[in-house]
């Protein structure tokens, strides 16, 4: 026999009428939005559900909130506090109604939210990674590194596009001291799935390139709502900001909540407005320093000069005297040499000239002419002297006597 067959349509419509019937109200369910995308104003949602200890996906869904939807959530909750929470990576309790359709599928689609649902998760693993953090001493480590009195070289974080940025820059610049701050921008996302990983191979590049170049690491962006800053719980960004070489200022633009990248940092101000003040305040407050040490120079100088006075006095006054004994010393010592240099020239011309005449009696006495004039003779044979009756050869000799020369032969 063979087994009924059905066709699809007709399997499909069974589905559809099962879930009509079995599920016929809107339901809330907890999930996590694995990805968000948007399109003509509907937002597309992949919600997941996680195993907690291995944290592999145990259940998927698709969903949607459709665009009128979101226009009514928005007037409800507000629109930041919508926007922040159909984001990557939240966790939602999301009201949803479940539609089969035949061609495509089925499909949750939002009907409601529950912020204080979000809001509450985002505290538990916030309170976790403080936690963690603290059990690692990391919480307080960037602060306890040193910060220049007045840092001026300053490496900022932000998108180029917020308007936090334009407000930090803007308060720097038109600073009524006439301060000049060096700043270089590394853009990263400040919203979304995307900011820490950002935020962070901004922060490995800084160091890997331009560590030695800058006093500080500063990170801004403009306001938000508290789902806006889930991004700056993440513990992977703030680990590396609290371990991170420079001293990391941020100012990520909220007044009321606190996340964990504010208890990280160095220093965390309320906005980028604030952190601009900070650091011109710095400045100042290093300029104020510096003209007091100046005036407390002055005044020890003052101070020091009156006390030593009656010694400089006392110094100058033996100084002058050692000055003048030294000048008549000198004044005698050079007199005596005047008289030397007016002594010593007749001296040794007269000693040279002695020397002279000495030489000159040496060289007429030992002149050949005298040794002939007392009756010797020089003797040569081909024009080199005989000294010795051996160095004698057959043939002429030249006998040079006082009154001439005479040639003899040897036989």
């Amino acid at each position: 026999m063979i087994p009924e067959t059905y066709q699809l349509a007709d399997l499909t419509n069974f589905i559809r009428r099962v879930f009509a019937l079995n599920i016929p109200e809107p339901v809330w369910v907890a999930a996590e939005l694995a990805q968000v995308s948007e399109s003509r104003g509907h937002r597309w949602l992949t919600l997941v559900q996680k195993d907690p200890d291995t944290d592999q996906i145990i259940a998927q869904l698709e969903g949607v909130a459709w665009n009128n939807k979101v226009r009514e959530l928005r007037q409800t909750h507000g629109i930041q506090l919508i926007d922040g929470l159909l984001q990557q990576g939240m966790s939602v309790r999301i009201r949803v109604s479940t539609n089969f359709h035949e061609r495509y599928g089925l499909r949750l689609s939002v009907e409601d939210v529950d912020p204080a649902h979000t809001i509450g998760e985002l505290e538990r693993r916030r309170q976790l990674t403080l936690q963690r953090l603290s059990a690692e001493d990391l919480l307080d480590r960037n602060a306890r590194l040193l910060l220049p009195p007045a840092p001026q070289r300053l490496a900022v974080i932000s998108s180029e596009t917020a308007a936090g940025l334009a407000d930090f820059r803007e308060q720097l610049d038109d600073n009524p001291y006439g301060y000049q701050f060096k700043i270089k921008v590394f853009t990263a996302a400040m919203q979304g799935a995307q900011t820490s990983p950002e935020i962070i191979r901004r922060l490995r590049e800084i160091s890997r390139n331009w560590a030695d170049r800058f006093d500080a690491v500063v990170i801004v962006r403009g306001g938000g709502g508290r789902t806006d800053l889930a991004a700056f719980d993440e513990e992977q960004l703030c680990r590396a900001v609290a371990e991170y070489q420079l001293p990391v200022i941020v100012g990520i633009g909220h007044e009321t909540d606190e996340t964990v990248l504010d208890r990280v940092a160095h220093r965390s101000l309320k906005t980028p407005t604030a952190t601009a003040v900070f650091l011109i305040e710095q400045s100042l407050r290093t300029e104020g320093h510096v003209l007091q040490l100046g005036r407390r120079i002055a005044q020890s100088a003052r101070q020091i000069t009156g006390w030593e006075r009656p010694h400089l006095d006392r110094l100058a006054q033996a100084n002058r005297q050692l000055a003048q004994s030294a000048l008549v010393s000198e004044a005698h010592r050079l007199g005596r040499l005047e008289f030397d240099l007016q002594r010593l020239p007749p001296a040794a011309l007269s000693t040279a000239d002695d020397q002279l005449r000495h030489f000159e009696q040496l060289l007429t006495a030992l002149r050949p002419e005298t040794t002939l004039a007392r009756g010797y003779a020089l003797v040569s044979q081909a024009g080199r002297l005989i000294v010795s009756p051996d160095d004698i050869e057959a043939g002429e000799l030249e006998v040079r006597l006082k009154d001439g020369r005479v040639k003899v032969r040897r036989l």
